[in-house]
């Protein structure tokens, strides 16, 4: 009986194993289209712009023609993208999880958190 329980717990870490390290890690770079539809109107939709310098990620949130709003603190670890934007003198902190095409996360203000879903430009 012990060994039969040793049999199923090495082929569940097995699986785990082969799981996470199946798991690809997505670029993020380019345009993505992202709605926030519980934020003020003129900040529920727009673009997000990630690029890539060296080692490092860049961000810019355009919305409209002429307003774009620069990522400070960007980071990109595990197919998640966190960074930090000031719209309005309020820190915005923008956690989201990139999965191929879509993406969706939070962002974080004094008033609370509004839910961010993007899709990837073609």
């Amino acid at each position: 009986m012990k060994a039969v329980r040793l049999v199923l717990m090495l082929m569940l870490v097995a699986a785990f194993t082969a799981n996470v390290s199946a798991q690809k890690k997505v670029d993020p770079t380019g345009t993505w289209t992202y709605e926030a539809s519980m934020a003020p109107y003129e900040y529920s939709a727009g673009d997000i712009v990630v690029d890539k310098e060296g080692k490092d990620y860049t961000v810019e949130i355009v919305l409209g023609e002429y307003y774009k709003v620069k990522g400070e603190k960007v980071v990109y670890e595990n197919n998640e993208l966190s960074f930090v934007v000031y719209i309005e003198g309020e820190s915005i902190d923008i956690k989201m999880t990139i999965d191929k095409e879509e993406a969706k996360g939070t962002a974080s203000y004094s008033d609370g958190d509004i839910p961010v879903t993007a899709k990837k430009k073609k």
